[in-house]
């Protein structure tokens, strides 16, 4: 491996989110890695994803779709006993609910010496909660995480049904150079660190940031756009709006967010920019289907 490689890391969990009967791959560190590496690619960065698939036609798909991306495969790990991971969501008013599938590869992610290099090379980490939530999965993600110092880490909650503790959070937040969460998960953050809320959502989000001084807080709120929160103040965009009509399903817009935050601050936009760019990038997902389309020439820095 390169030691100058510059490997934009999705690490925990691959699984297909099953839409309509349908699968389609999906994991939100592999959405934002699909979605960062289109944006990033012509500026050196290479997408790798760090996670493990099972011994199944998924897994074969996983591969397939992933070479086609572009990606770095060669840190996925086999598992022959245990099937790849899969979400039923159900669409309900305003979006969409998880029903993800328990005991399978991904809850056995385990360290080797191919993670230990990655590790070493990675420009940027993105890792959340759910890739979490087994034991051993969770050693895993913590010591790449922990190792990654001279990466830029991005802690992306990501809450879904019981799959975190308090514990999972704090480490996540104490390990990490930006934060994104959202208005559900914000209070669930800001009880695990045992801040009290603030007057408003965003008084509490620079409150997490001093705590655990981050460089940044990424508060998403939906069709209201993203928003900034950093040593300089607040920063928000125009939210960019998709009509009911354009709404084709909101699975992967918030990963798209993560990865244009990411991308603008590995190339030192401003920003107001930054945040205009994840805005872009959530919109045109969301009125896409699936959570990784490929993106337009025009949507990128």
């Amino acid at each position: 491996m390169d030691a100058h490689s510059k490997y934009i890391v999705g690490l925990g969990e691959l699984l297909f989110d099953v839409i309509d009967n349908k699968p389609v791959l999906g994991g939100a560190p592999v959405n934002f890695t699909i979605q960062a590496h289109q944006v990033l690619r012509r500026k050196g960065y290479q997408g790798a994803v760090a996670v493990r698939l099972g011994n199944d036609s998924l897994a074969s798909d996983a591969r397939t779709q992933l070479k086609n991306f572009g990606l770095a495969t060669e840190f996925i790990q086999d598992d022959p006993n245990r099937p790849t991971g899969t979400a039923i969501v159900h669409r309900k008013a305003g979006g969409h609910r998880f029903e993800i599938v328990e005991d399978v590869c991904w809850d056995y992610f385990q360290w080797n010496h191919q993670l230990e290099s990655l590790a070493a090379n990675a420009a940027v980490v993105c890792f959340g909660t759910l890739g979490q939530r087994s034991r051993q999965s969770r050693d895993t993600i913590r010591k790449f995480v922990e190792m990654a110092k001279d990466a830029l880490r991005v802690f992306d909650v990501n809450i879904r049904q019981h799959y975190y503790d308090d514990d999972v959070i704090r480490h996540g937040c104490s390990n990490a150079d930006i934060l994104k969460l959202n208005e559900e998960e914000l209070p669930l953050v800001a009880a695990a660190l045992n801040i009290p809320p603030a007057s408003t959502d965003l008084l509490t989000c620079e409150s997490l940031r001093n705590a655990c001084q981050l460089s940044l807080v990424v508060f998403t709120q939906g069709e209201r756009g993203t928003t900034v929160i950093s040593a300089e103040g607040v920063t928000t965009g125009e939210p960019i709006t998709v009509t009911e009509n354009m709404l084709v399903d909101s699975v992967g817009a918030g990963d798209a967010c993560t990865a244009g935050i990411v991308a603008g601050t590995l190339l030192e936009l401003p920003l107001k920019d930054t945040v205009q760019l994840a805005n872009r990038l959530g919109a045109y997902v969301a009125s896409n289907s699936g959570a990784t389309p490929t993106l337009p020439p025009e949507l990128l820095p």
